[in-house]
């Protein structure tokens, strides 16, 4: 593969990842999204159960629109919107970073002691900062899970 199809696969592999959060997040929100009642009564009971597989969607630690709640977790929203950010800043910019599990940890720890504080009632929960800790865990994560699928997908077939 020269160079430049090595490229126009990379940018074709992080569009289809882009595209893949993006309509992930949209979901997470479409019961904001989406005003009509009789719609929203078929989607609303399906997308919960859907987004509970990888939330607990305990109501206190989710954020509302209007009344309407996202359908996980102020962290869970965070990750996701973290990775959505950096999904799209690498459709144009992608520096060169050398992962490793220190990394990995730095951004896991905000978030684990975020957890680890508010569990052992050193604070209360704050969904703000649950966000917060989420969006760069998310962030991070993305970046990891994008150069496993460059090397898997394009890289080794260099």
């Amino acid at each position: 593969m020269n160079n430049k199809n090595f490229s126009k696969a990379k940018l074709i592999l992080r569009f289809v990842l882009f595209l893949l959060i993006l309509v992930w997040c949209l979901g997470i929100i479409s019961n904001v999204l989406i005003s009509n009642q009789a719609v929203s009564a078929i989607t609303n009971p399906i997308l919960k159960k859907f987004y509970g597989t990888v939330c607990h969607q305990i109501d206190a630690k989710t954020f509302s629109i209007n009344g309407h709640k996202f359908f996980v977790c102020a962290r869970c929203t965070g990750i996701y919107l973290g990775a959505l950010i950096f999904s799209t800043i690498s459709l144009f910019y992608y520096p060169k970073i050398n992962l490793n599990r220190k990394l990995f940890y730095l951004a896991l720890s905000p978030m684990a002691l975020d957890v680890l504080f508010a569990w052992i009632g050193l604070y209360n929960y704050i969904k703000f900062l649950a966000f917060g800790t989420g969006i760069f865990f998310g962030s991070i994560v993305f970046i990891y899970i994008l150069a496993a699928l460059e090397n898997y997908f394009i890289t080794r077939n260099v």
